[in-house]
């Protein structure tokens, strides 16, 4: 099967190129030419050119876009008049009138002239649909601008459609099927869209805010080596040389969100701000949830087998508030400063009740070992504070940058959680309640960087770069029981409450970029250093540190078909640092019968992936097909088992219970196969689907452990744009249950219908939402086998929610405010996974 399965793919690969390059043969005629300047004489790279009879401006016959020297080449198939339509943003827009005839196959314009203005060309109007799509050398960029859905849809609805990045019917984001990725906002990371606040935040973030979304799946040398296997880039859209521009909206549903928001950008003079604020309230209604655990043998109940049943149900309310502030000051031509600050903080109520009970399933027993009611209450507060600022000096050579920077972030996640028992009969645990406990978590990072680059020779880019981190990690717990007769808390903290973990990481990187004709090579080599340390204050000899080098390559070789076509082959090594929750050794106890710890003796894992794409983007169709394999020699696995601790040991007191940890036993295979595709027959009608399929293969033989198989996801939709400014958007997904190491999740299906309507010159916007609107629950399943034990859960989700949103845009836009083309990217730390407490440059602008 797996050898089938890439034959397949394989052929593919072959075929669509062949077919793709057999549409040219019947061309005869020929045009080129190059944009210059008209005031610099330097070139004007990636200029639009739209070709159309003179005697039907409005039909499009050709739409191309010259290359990073201004430069184009096309093929006619017909003699006759054309006019020739030249845009380019902040350029008067240009018209070149020409004919071809059988006597003059080959029409070279020379350099053609590009004015810098702001007016727009009164004359011959185009009306064309843009692609949506554009492929690069390692990067692939999906037009936000261009997709009329996004005037009225927040940026999560928008992620769903990007070429390799699907969305699940929980909302979580996975790029090529994994969650091993990071999200950049205008080439720089923060924490603020990072692990499960991604999602929430994206939700509450207005698609029209937002320019381009970039997908880097082969990131070079001057992303840190201990990076992830892809990269989102999220770009804001840029306003106003002399002015303003700005959003009011505010967004409801019947699932219990409620929230508004702004954005503001202005520009006077050579300094320019912009600022967005969001805030959202949750209030989730209460979803029901069943569990069963068998275990062979239970020393409780003297060697025979039981069963653990548990029911119950639990809810989550909070607020959530966001706001980002950009400001940038023109020193000179030449000189630019550039500070930002990113502010995110949430907090969570987590309500939850649950009735257990532990039967014996052979023996002479009848009643049942134990049971008891419990009620939980859990208060987390999470979110990040990150400042960046950077200098950026520009010379007279042409793409020849400076950049120093600094950042500096801070992400809390503290925790405090009480819990209590009722209508207990025999529990062995039934002393250590109830259960006070506060955990308070949090990483601080310090980071320099200079990165340089210039162009050497023609078509050729050095870049190189140095870079220091400081990553301070903490985990401070208390942990009390309440002493019922001296009516007092007691400390019971364990030796591994007070943790801390420091990370001193120095890097150097060097790359070179080269196009040739059709050809392009970026290739790069990074070198890192790491020094680490782990504390633990209450006991000293449980102290460790380390210290390990590494050399990345990375190279990516492409191969333009034709305008619209390209090949991709590319290979990088990454390597990922466990976050907090992977690290932090507090003891998760707030379910006594399923605790999670920490470990904070893990290893960075490291990975090698290589991948193959085809893409072919025209004006009507467009596709994106890719071929990947990672392979990952100590990857991070959460694993469970049945807790049976000496009795020397402090979790002894955990005996019977399962216990959740990580650790680096994973040797992980994996092969997938993604397919984008977009169909636009007409202005007013599009048809799109985004979907892949992995063959994963999972072992660790440490555990005796391992799992193998294939999972897939596919999301599709439809979009009309109607007259009187209405559109309507179906879509519609599933996601089939993803191979784990141990257990098997339930599969995903989910279905949604986006009504909306402009009003005013289309400056306010209504949008109505419904989602999954012929279920009210969708049932959630998951199973766990591991020695001596087996577990199913259920969980219950509503899923059926209608959202009501509105906003409404002001101000001018008269061109674009100035921002810092390169800056700082952690993107080495590996986040996601569970909490235990509960709770770059800057691409193509």
């Amino acid at each position: 099967m797996k050898e089938k399965l890439l034959y397949f793919v394989l052929f593919l690969f072959v075929a669509i190129p062949l077919f793709a390059q057999k549409e040219n043969v019947s061309a005869t005629f020929t045009i080129k030419g190059q944009v210059i300047d008209s005031l610099t004489n330097e070139s004007v790279p990636y200029v639009t050119l739209r070709i159309a009879l003179a005697s039907a401006p409005k039909n499009l016959v050709k739409l191309l876009a010259c290359d990073e020297d201004g430069k184009f080449t096309a093929t006619m198939n017909k003699p006759g008049k054309y006019v020739m339509l030249l845009e380019s943003l902040g350029k008067v827009p240009a018209q070149k009138t020409f004919t071809l005839s059988a006597n003059k196959k080959v029409m070279d314009f020379g350099k053609l002239l590009m004015q810098d203005d702001t007016q727009q060309l009164k004359g011959v109007t185009v009306t064309a649909q843009k692609p949506l799509v554009k492929v690069e050398v390692d990067k692939l960029t999906y037009s936000l601008e261009d997709d009329p859905e996004a005037t009225t849809s927040n940026a999560l609805d928008m992620f769903r459609k990007v070429p390799m990045v699907t969305v699940d019917g929980e909302d979580k984001i996975q790029l090529k099927g994994s969650s091993n990725y990071k999200i950049y906002m205008n080439g720089k990371p923060s924490n603020l869209l990072s692990g499960d606040n991604a999602s929430d935040v994206l939700k509450s973030m207005p698609a029209s805010s937002i320019k381009n979304i970039e997908v880097i799946t082969d990131p070079g040398a001057k992303y840190d080596a201990e990076g992830v296997g892809g990269i989102i880039n999220i770009i804001t859209t840029k306003n106003a040389i002399q002015g303003y521009t700005g959003t009011v909206r505010a967004n409801a549903s019947t699932l219990g969100s409620v929230g508004g928001g702004a954005y503001l950008s202005v520009k006077a003079g050579k300094f320019g701000v912009t600022g967005n604020y969001g805030y959202n309230y949750r209030n989730s209604p209460w979803n029901d949830s069943y569990s069963e655990r068998m275990t062979d043998v239970d020393m409780l109940a003297d060697g025979a087998s039981t069963q653990l049943i548990e029911k119950g149900r639990s809810k989550h309310k909070g607020p959530f508030q966001y706001g980002n502030l950009e400001a940038s000051y023109e020193i000179d031509t030449l000189n630019l400063l550039s500070v930002g600050v990113n502010l995110f903080r949430g907090k969570s109520k987590n309500l939850s009740e649950l009735d257990a009970v532990l039967n014996p399933v052979s023996g002479t027993a009848i009643d049942p070992i134990y049971k008891y009611h419990r009620n939980s209450v859990s208060e987390g507060t999470f979110g990040s504070t990150d400042v960046n600022v950077d200098y950026q000096h520009s010379t007279k050579k042409k793409d020849e940058l400076l950049t120093v920077s600094y950042r500096f972030s801070q992400s809390p996640n503290d925790n405090e959680s009480r819990t209590e028992l009722s209508d207990e009969v025999g529990y062995y645990l039934a002393d250590e309640y109830p259960k006070w406990n506060i955990n308070d978590a949090s990483t601080v990072e310090h980071t320099g960087q200079v990165d340089y680059t210039t162009p050497l020779f023609k078509k050729q880019t050095l870049e190189v770069g140095v870079k220091y981190i400081n990553r301070q990690n903490k985990s401070n717990t208390l942990e009390q029981i309440y002493n019922d007769s001296t009516k007092v808390w007691e400390d019971h903290s364990r030796d591994n409450s007070q943790f801390h973990h420091t990370q001193h990481i120095y890097s150097a990187y060097l790359g070179y970029l080269v196009r040739l004709n059709k050809f392009g090579i970026k290739a790069g080599v990074r070198a890192e250093g790491t020094s680490l340390s782990a504390e633990f204050e209450k006991k000293p000899d449980m102290n460790f540190d380390t210290d390990y080098f590494d050399l990345v390559p990375n190279a990516v070789f492409t191969y333009q078909l034709d305008m619209s076509s390209q090949i991709r082959l590319g290979y990088n090594m990454r390597i990922q640092r466990p976050g907090i929750w992977y690290l932090n050794p507090y003891i998760n106890d707030a379910n006594p019968q399923n605790i999670s710890q920490g470990n904070p003796n893990l290893d960075s894992e490291k990975s090698n992936n290589l991948n193959l794409n085809f893409s072919k983007f025209t004006q009507k169709f467009s596709v994106n097909a890719s071929l990947s394999y990672t392979f990952v020699n100590n990857s991070i696995e959460r694993y469970t088992f049945t807790a049976d601790f000496p009795s020397t040991d402090i979790r002894s007191q955990y005996n019977g219970a399962l216990w959740n940890t990580y650790d680096n036993i994973g040797k992980k295979q994996q092969v997938g196969v993604f397919l984008y595709g977009n169909w636009s027959p007409t202005t007013w009608f599009r048809i799109y689907m985004n979907g892949g399929m992995n063959y994963t293969d999972l072992k660790a033989s440490s555990l005796g452990m391992s799992n193998d198989g294939f999972d897939g996801r596919i999301f599709a939709g439809t979009q009309f744009t109607l007259p009187k400014d209405f559109r309507i958007n179906l879509n519609g997904g599933y996601f089939s249950p993803r191979v784990q190491l141990q257990g098997e999740y339930s599969s995903f299906y989910f279905a949604g219908m986006n009504i909306s309507k402009d009003f005013l010159k289309k400056k306010l916007s209504v949008s109505l939402r419904m989602q999954n609107p012929f279920w009210k629950h969708m049932k959630m399943e998951s199973t766990i086998v591991g020695d001596g034990f087996s577990s199913m859960s259920k969980n219950w989700r509503s899923a059926r929610e209608f959202g009501l949103s509105v906003s409404y845009r002001f101000g001018t836009m008269k061109g674009q405010i100035k921002k810092v083309r390169r800056g700082i990217s952690n993107d080495d730390s590996k986040s996601g996974g569970e909490s235990n407490s509960g709770g770059g440059e800057q691409q193509s602008m």
